[in-house]
């Protein structure tokens, strides 16, 4: 008999018999980018990757399997005990380099220097994680009705990101959405990102969800909501590390290197947790345990 400590092993295939794609699950069985842990998961004779649920992933309503207040200083106890695991590496994201310098430059205050492609492939890898976390939220909550609406994902945005981040993350997907909406008069002469007024791709975005298995089922506006938060993401963040005192400048022109954008994140008690590599959320902490950070940068 399996001990209490155990947690339930599920797919989101045993779920329900329907996987809503009409036989298409079977395409996406060994998915690169499935949101289970690589180190954790367990593979099963239909060859879908695993995911692990906790008692209180059933419920809609409780997220303390996304947020863990751990303090910073007990991530390395956490790490040596082997309790501390960390989230999957995804090798393919939804955007790349060109989206990302494009998505900043879209700021006029961020227009302001160009950063090198070392920095934008960091930038990249870190906020990547935060997709991450936002999408396993979001598949939690999708649970229930195996369907992923803009509801689920404004909820899992919500719960994973800082109160500020999350506040502009929600008003550019609200934004995305109501462009989205009126421009139906020339929904077939633009795609859905030149609709929304977005640089990422919606349609890269809602194939990552179904490749990943956010949800059985994904509805259009769940991929919106989504592109357009991590496309606010990357400016939120990115102007943060460009307003920080440790970014020198050169007649104006902020000097980036990898040291100092990592310095600037530790410093920043609301990015710090939050792009870090482990599966707990650490809140209002920055590297050195204490809750200031860049938002009081001027």
């Amino acid at each position: 008999m399996a001990g209490k400590g155990k947690t339930a092993v599920k797919t989101l295939e045993d779920l329900t018999l329907d996987s809503g794609y009409g036989g298409a699950a079977d395409s996406f069985r060994s998915s690169s980018v499935s949101l289970c842990c690589s180190d954790t998961h367990l593979s099963y004779a239909h060859g879908g990757n695993c995911w692990h649920l906790t008692e209180s992933m059933h419920s809609r309503h409780n997220s303390l399997d996304t947020v863990n207040t751990v303090l910073a200083e007990d991530t390395e106890i956490l790490e040596c005990s082997g309790q501390c695991a960390k989230l999957p590496e995804l090798e393919d994201v939804p955007w790349n380099l060109g989206d990302v310098e494009s998505a900043l430059r879209k700021e006029e205050e961020l227009r302001v220097g160009c950063p090198p492609k070392e920095i934008l492939a960091k930038l990249s890898a870190l906020v990547s994680r935060a997709l991450v976390r936002i999408a396993r939220e979001a598949q939690r909550l999708s649970l229930r009705y195996a369907k992923c609406t803009k509801h689920e994902i404004q909820s899992a945005i919500k719960v994973v990101l800082s109160w500020t981040i999350s506040v502009n993350c929600i008003t550019a997907a609200l934004s995305a959405l109501s462009l989205y909406n009126m421009s139906t008069g020339d929904k077939f002469s633009r795609g859905k990102s030149a609709r929304c007024g977005l640089v990422f791709s919606v349609g890269k975005f809602f194939k990552w969800m179904v490749d990943s298995r956010v949800a059985l089922r994904v509805h259009e506006h769940a991929a919106i909501y989504l592109t357009a938060c991590m496309e606010s993401l990357f400016r939120e963040v990115f102007s943060r590390v460009q307003r920080s005192a440790l970014i020198e400048k050169d007649n104006g022109i902020p000097k980036f290197t990898l040291e100092t954008l990592e310095q600037a994140i530790n410093n920043d008690s609301e990015l710090w947790g939050l792009l870090q590599p482990y599966q707990h959320l650490i809140c209002g902490k920055n590297a050195t345990g204490k809750s200031s950070g860049l938002n009081s940068v001027v």
